[in-house]
């Protein structure tokens, strides 16, 4: 398992961890009007205990920042870390 590089593939509404051609792991999300749901976070096992979960969730972050739009966490890992720490207050939806 060499060097993790997410990408967006806006065409699909994911964020794929790849190592090389291999897909690790993925980020699903639907986009409606300025809001983001974030649906799931999928990890092969063969790539966990990485923190492949949270670069995905961070990389999506940012691209919800840069749209300027609201996210909402569908996904129950990601709505977890939203709800441990304040530093997604900028973009939940009250």
């Amino acid at each position: 398992m060499g060097n993790i590089i997410i990408k967006h593939s806006l065409d699909d509404n994911k964020f794929l961890a790849m190592d090389g051609e291999v897909q690790g792991g993925y980020l699903s999300y639907a986009l409606e009007d300025k809001e983001i749901y974030i649906l799931s976070i999928f990890v092969d096992p063969n790539y966990r205990n990485q923190s492949l979960a949270k670069k995905l969730l961070d990389e999506c972050v940012k691209f919800v920042r840069k749209e300027e739009i609201k996210a909402i966490p569908i996904c129950s890992y990601a709505a977890r870390v939203f709800e441990k720490s304040n530093k997604y207050d900028d973009i939940k939806t009250v």
